[in-house]
């Protein structure tokens, strides 16, 4: 993310060597590296938070197309069995087999 080399880290050294001291500069970067790790952190549980949030956006989206496919298909099967129930009404009885609306029993 960012380029710095080791030139650039070196001279930060020094400066803050002379700028805050021998003694101060173990705590500063102390609390440098823990505010760093929590930062870390922060990003880590941020950068999960986004990758479940983009993979429950796919699975609603999967969800809904496979709801949109059954809906289709039921539809489909629903006027398929009109076509028939319409087709068996209309047609006149077969030779010999009797009227099949009827049961001769």
């Amino acid at each position: 993310m960012f380029d710095i080399g080791f030139s650039e880290l070196l001279l930060c050294f020094v400066i803050a060597l002379i700028v805050l001291g021998p003694e101060k500069l173990p705590g500063v970067a102390r609390t440098l590296g823990r505010w760093t790790g929590q930062a870390r952190g922060y990003l880590r549980h941020l950068t999960a938070e986004l990758d479940r949030e983009a993979r429950l956006a796919e699975l609603k989206r999967q969800l809904e197309d496979a709801n949109r496919l059954l809906r289709d298909q039921g539809q489909a099967v629903q006027d398929a069995v009109q076509r028939t129930i319409a087709d068996v009404g209309t047609q006149p009885p077969r030779p010999g087999t009797g009227d099949p609306r009827s049961d001769d029993r």
